[in-house]
């Protein structure tokens, strides 16, 4: 009894060891395996973020709008990027503001610099002594006038490591906990269970070897009784979430890469035009009568272009990141109504297009709204209604009470929007007709920034449309 005893607990104590070993495996192999994902996503930013941070038009040490704007792009890519000069001067950093820069240590012998100076993408971790926080570092080279001479300073991204951390904390602790359990199971049921549990093990480490060779597919479809089986249900559920993980980082890298091939074209085009006018003012334009208020005309033009689209860049941003915040109460909706009328009646009679309000309220009624919120999206919605009406058709703002809410409708007799745009209508920089929307002053961000205000009151903005047969966007707000 005592040797049977003997060889019961080794059998236990070895299983028990094998468990824990083969939790800290595969959180050794799935660590290892995010690391190479997040080594690849870094090699995929330093391409975006060159191609930003070496525009032209960018300079350095940037405006404190510029520095803004790219802070911005980089927490949407879940980022911190860096230009360093070749000497190791810091010439911009996303999570540093301009006038703290020359408080930083002269980076020339990290690791990553160090490495990048070889023409390869230089990599490093460690943690951060400007934001005391864990990162993964890759730097390469970069070409920008603001370095002062060519192919001498690099850029630099950051990408947090803490997730990394705490997923392979998370597998461990499993791991370790399913471990003592089985251990006490296996005490209770005798040596039958240290037999059979040796074969769900190696079944479970064969299937987490799949999942960090890049196998997110992988599952443990065997049914294991006690704590195998939770053992083995929490690697699944671990692996889904790996893979919803992946999912919405490829989705998200999708969204970004768009994002910023789209905001890249959009600030093109208006420099572009204002060099092009102001060359061609420079090279004799500007003493010739007949073309230099012309030429002038459409230089101011663009440049209020860029300015409302930097501005609609910046506010979605806000948006987008929490940052902007609304101020409740109660507004009388008819007098707010009335005054947005007023405001835009002018320019619909300028455009020979009826204006009109329809409101099915008395004068006390009233709206929980931001008012100066509310005020942008009702603008933005008349506005684009009168852009794409032509003369001699009408715009009607209506206003209606549904149960304890107020719905606001505007409709229009424009040229409507096809239905397989429908569905896409508000996303950022979408347009149906690229060629007018340009045309018509569009930026392509105000349906976008409308939505996004409309969800912040708890409402849903929504459209009904048929080419040719004009539009409708509603929206409801709270009595």
């Amino acid at each position: 009894m005592k040797l049977r005893a003997r060889i019961l607990v080794s059998s236990i104590g070895l299983a028990t060891i094998g468990i824990v070993l083969a939790g800290v495996l595969a959180s050794v192999l799935i660590k290892g395996s995010l690391e190479e994902q997040i080594a690849k996503r870094e090699e995929n930013h330093l391409g975006l973020v060159s191609s930003i941070l070496t525009d032209s038009a960018i300079a350095f040490p940037p405006t404190v709008r510029t520095h803004r704007l790219l802070s911005h792009i980089a927490r949407d890519l879940n980022v911190r990027f860096t230009l360093i000069r070749n000497d190791g001067v810091v010439l911009f950093d996303s999570e540093v503001m301009t006038d703290s820069l020359p408080n930083l240590d002269n980076h020339s012998s990290r690791p990553e610099i160090i490495g990048a100076r070889n023409g390869k993408t230089g990599f490093d971790r460690r943690k951060s002594s400007s934001v005391g926080e864990q990162f993964a570092y890759a730097a390469s080279r970069i070409t920008h006038p603001s370095l002062g001479s060519l192919d001498s300073g690099f850029v630099r991204v950051a990408l947090p490591m803490d997730e990394i951390d705490r997923v392979a904390t998370q597998l461990l602790t499993i791991v370790i906990g399913s471990a003592g359990i089985a251990a006490m199971i296996m005490i209770i049921v005798s040596s039958f269970v240290s037999k059979k549990l040796s074969a769900p093990i190696l079944s479970i480490v064969k299937t987490v070897d799949r999942i960090r060779n890049g196998d997110l597919r992988a599952r443990i479809t065997e049914q294991y009784p006690s704590e195998v089986g939770e053992l083995a249900a929490a690697v699944n559920n671990m692996t889904e979430k790996l893979a919803s993980d992946k999912a919405t980082l490829e989705k998200l890298e999708r969204v970004r890469s768009e994002f910023l091939g789209n905001v890249s074209h959009e600030l093109r085009t208006p420099i572009f035009s204002l060099q092009g006018f102001l060359e061609t003012l420079l090279d004799g334009a500007l003493d010739d009568p007949t073309v230099n208020r012309s030429f002038l005309e459409k230089a101011h033009r663009h440049a209020e272009r860029l300015s409302t689209l930097l501005n609609d860049l910046i506010e979605i941003s806000r948006i987008e990141s929490g940052e902007m915040k609304m101020s409740f109460r109660y507004v009388p909706a008819v007098e707010f109504l009335e005054s947005i009328m007023e405001e835009i009646k002018p320019v619909a009679d300028n455009k020979n297009i009826a204006f009109s309000l329809a409101l099915e309220f008395d004068r006390s009624a009233k709206v929980y709204a931001d008012k100066a919120r509310l005020r942008q999206v009702m603008i933005n919605l008349i506005d684009n209604a009168l852009k794409y009406t032509e003369p001699g058709g009408h715009v009607v703002c209506r206003a209606r009470p549904i149960r304890n809410q107020c719905e606001i409708l505007v409709e229009d007799t424009g040229c409507g929007i096809p239905d397989e745009h429908l569905s896409r209508i508000f996303e950022r920089f979408y347009r149906v007709d690229k060629d007018r929307s340009r045309e018509v002053g569009g930026t392509g961000l105000g349906l976008a920034i409308a939505k996004h205000i409309v969800e912040a009151h708890g409402g849903l903005l929504t459209v009904r449309s048929k080419a040719g047969e004009g539009s409708t966007f509603s929206f409801t707000l709270k009595r």
